[in-house]
């Protein structure tokens, strides 16, 4: 956290501490009645929460930095493999990757070594170890003392790097895995929440019927209940996987994003033509109605899967790609640009576009690296984007291309190969929240469908002189309809988390959850109206 212990808690501890004690003081005394019996414990937690929280805070801020170095490793040490092949000193391949800020705390880390040496008079390896010994990342510390080892050891740096390439990228892939299996506890840990609530539900619509209580005030508090239970594992679900992003980050615009954008304004316009024309038509059933007010918001979501498709695709074909120009500029004697010539007549898929136009732009001699940077962004791929810095830098210094391409082709190649797991995660996740969405409004529209005919069969009773029907059952819990439209909540806020799930786990653009997510909103239409029809009919109801 950049703060001294005493610091932190003098400007947080502390404070948030006395914040809980004298919050939970006030409580007791502005609300004394509220707090008898079992829940007099409320205001005792509000204290405890506050010491755990400034207990556990600093150990979440570590954590996030272990885990944002763990995850750029694997571009750390190609970057430094590619580096090395310059023939280039050791401490100015330290200086390089510390200067590189989207390894952000790696960055940092590699700069404090730097500084050891250059300001401390520290030697590297004593400056690795004692970096070592204070970096959050096991990974990093693990690297830094094998570095270091070889470094008293005399071994050729150059030799070291290149199987080092083996070591982190499988201890990165161990990582991977080991998030990815994460995933998969969440997934069962979400659909056994959900059928929990799902009884939930259901006891708060027929409970009413018993006690007397007010169904539509129960009913509100499943509503509640759902919505933070699915955030919560949304959240808990982000924190969990890798963090490896699709999507370039480059500050370029280019035209699949013109498209992205221009797609938004069209998918709002539509739905609301659509809503205003489905009100005055009037005649639709009210979930039905709302699905095919969502349903142009399809055509966004359509427009970035498939510039999804082709960003997967593009990656699929780039090893292939920088191992072909690497050996091709070998050939040439380091030549990029009449290496890109000679591959042009190749084919490489959705990728062939962009090379054509990386050699249009090289061959005008203005910018090599803004030439790169255009073909990254206009790629879509963030591993593209991170893997051509290293790839043009390196080259720039004097490295080999044939090696640098030979790196990077088959760090990249294992990446794809991780990533192409992990959609097949969410795959099994989409088929898995779409049938549970069809369950959870079978089961709360039976339950609505059942007091609907309670109430109405009970209603007509005459009762013997002197007993009331709420001797035997409460008829009047609430309206139904208000009953049904909870539950129609209930239905289209867990449909939109679970979208929102499945772009978390396959790592896509959100704006792609809107085609699941209308999906699953029509899903519920569907099961409501049938389920509805079905009660009805069975049970002799109008």
């Amino acid at each position: 956290m950049d703060m001294e212990p005493a610091t932190y808690m003098k400007k947080i501890a502390i404070p948030v501490i006395v914040f809980g004690f004298v919050f939970s003081f006030l409580l007791y005394a502005a609300l004394p009645s509220l707090f008898q019996g079992s829940t007099k414990a409320i205001p005792i937690m509000i204290p405890v929460i506050c010491i755990l929280f400034a207990v556990y805070y600093p150990l979440s801020v570590y954590g996030g930095q272990a885990s944002r170095i763990d995850n750029n490793m694997h571009y750390y040490i190609t970057q430094m493999g590619s580096v090395a092949t310059a023939e280039t000193p050791r401490l100015d391949i330290i200086r390089i990757v510390s200067d590189n800020k989207e390894y952000r705390e790696l960055a940092t880390e590699t700069k404090k070594i730097y500084n050891l040496v250059t300001v401390w008079n520290m030697s590297l390896a004593e400056a690795c170890r004692f970096i070592s010994k204070r970096t959050p990342s096991v990974i990093f510390e693990d690297f830094l003392d094998r570095f270091a080892h070889g470094l008293q050891s005399g071994e050729n740096i150059k030799s070291f790097l290149f199987s080092e390439q083996n070591v982190v990228m499988n201890e990165y892939e161990a990582m991977y895995n080991g998030a990815m299996y994460n995933v998969e506890v969440v997934k069962e840990l979400f659909v056994s929440l959900v059928m929990s609530l799902i009884f939930l539900a259901s006891f708060a619509v027929i409970m009413p019927v018993i006690t007397g209580m007010d169904a539509v005030l129960l009913m509100a508090m499943v509503v509640v209940t759902f919505v933070v239970t699915d955030i919560v594992i949304l959240l808990f679900t982000k924190s969990k996987v890798p963090k490896d992003p699709l999507w370039s980050k480059s500050d370029i615009i280019p035209d699949y994003k013109i498209k992205l954008y221009r797609s938004i304004p069209i998918s709002i316009g539509a739905s609301i033509i659509v809503t205003i024309a489905v009100v005055l038509y009037g005649k639709i059933v009210t979930p039905i109605a709302i699905a095919i007010c969502l349903t142009p918001l399809i055509y966004t979501g359509k427009v970035c899967r498939n510039i999804e498709k082709n960003i997967r695709r593009r990656d699929e074909n780039f090893p292939a790609f920088i191992r072909s120009l690497g050996s091709s500029a070998g050939a040439r004697g380091g030549v990029i640009d009449d290496a890109l010539k000679a591959l042009r007549i190749h084919d490489f898929g959705p990728l062939t576009k962009d090379v054509n136009e990386l050699y249009k732009r090289l061959s005008t001699r203005i910018n090599k690296f803004e030439s790169w940077n255009f073909f990254s962004a206009n790629t879509g791929s963030h591993l593209i984007q991170r893997f051509c810095i290293m790839f043009v830098e390196a080259t720039n210094l004097g490295g080999k291309p044939e090696i640098i391409g030979d790196i990077i082709a088959t760090n990249f190649h294992k990446i794809v190969t991780l990533r192409k797991k992990r959609v097949q995660s969410a795959s099994s996740l989409v088929g898995v929240l779409y049938g549970l969405t069809a369950g959870i409004g079978f089961t709360m529209y039976i339950s609505v469908g059942v007091i609907d005919l309670m109430q109405s069969m009970f209603t007509s009773v005459e009762m013997p002189a002197g007993m009331s029907m709420g001797m035997v059952i409460y008829t009047n819990v609430g309206d139904v309809k208000v009953l049904s439209f909870l539950v129609l909540l209930i239905m289209i806020a867990h449909s939109l988390m679970s979208a929102l799930l499945i772009r978390v786990v396959d790592g896509g653009h959100l704006l792609s959850s809107t085609l699941d997510f209308v999906i699953m909103v029509w899903i519920s239409g569907i099961t409501a109206v049938v389920t509805q029809t079905a009660i009805w009919s069975l049970l002799g109801m109008t």
